[in-house]
Order: structure tokens, then sequence, then C-alpha cells
């Protein structure tokens, strides 16, 4: 549980501070969650339902990251002319209560219904981050003037 408010902390300090968006590195962070993701839903068995409850929580995810980029700030640095961003206390928080809950399933791993759930909860994070991802591109594009 330590582990879990320590990461919790940094999430919250690295998520409130302003940073400058390379468009070009947007992609990396999907990429290796999603193969993390993939590597570790195979070593669950896959049926029907865990396919079914795997994409409505990659659906919730995709929402929520198109939330999380709505309430982030975006404007151009005046000194340097970058583009800078800034993300919101919401987001964060949301952020760490899906963290949480993932947490707390993989504690109470006793039923196979239970273990496919903590499998699904690790699509939150990544469709919410692919989404957040995607659209701070596409919202960079549109402000820069470039269509997307």
């Amino acid at each position: 549980m330590v582990n879990l408010v320590i990461i919790a902390a940094i999430v919250l300090l690295l998520s409130l501070r302003e940073k400058e968006v390379k468009t070009s590195r947007l992609w990396i962070l999907p990429a290796i969650l999603a193969y993390w993701v993939l590597s570790s839903v195979i070593k669950t068995p896959l049926t029907v339902g865990n396919i079914l409850l795997y994409i409505v929580f990659l659906l919730i995810g995709c929402g929520i990251g198109a939330w999380r980029v709505h309430l982030e700030q975006l404007r151009i640095h005046p000194t340097t002319g970058k583009m800078m961003s800034k993300g919101s206390l919401a987001s964060s928080l949301l952020l760490i209560v899906v963290m949480v809950l993932r947490q707390l399933a993989s504690q109470w791993d006793v039923h196979h219904a239970v273990v496919s759930l903590s499998s699904a909860l690790l699509f939150l994070p990544l469709g919410s981050i692919a989404a957040r991802r995607y659209f701070l591109y596409a919202k960079v594009q549109r402000f820069q003037g470039k269509s997307v």
C-alpha cells in the first residue's frame, strides 16, 4: 500500500506540472503499455466474456482519455514559442482511482471473475492514455492551424 501512495504522489506531481508537448513522441507510451497489457492478458484464459469485458473497459478508458484531454490546458509559451500542456487535478485523481481499483482487485485474487476483472482493469489506463495522446495530438494540430 505504501508503494501505491508513492506512485500516486508521483502521478500527481508529474501531471500537474506544465510540460512541453512533443508530438513526435506521443505514440511511445501507448505502444509500451499496449505490449505490457497484452502480454499480461495472454496469461489469463480467454473466453468470449473476458474479451467483451476487455473491449468494454477499453472503450470506457478511451472515453476517460477524451475527457482528460478536454480538461488539459494548452498554450504556447511566450518566450520559447513551444506548445505547453498542463493536466488537471480531476484527471490525475481519476487515474489514481483506477490504480487503486486495480490494486484492490489483485488483492482479492480468489475467484476467476475477480482475475478477469483485474485483467480488464488494465485496459482502462491503456484506453485512457492512448485516447488522451491521440486527442492531444489532434488538439495541438488544430491549435497550430494544421489538419489532423
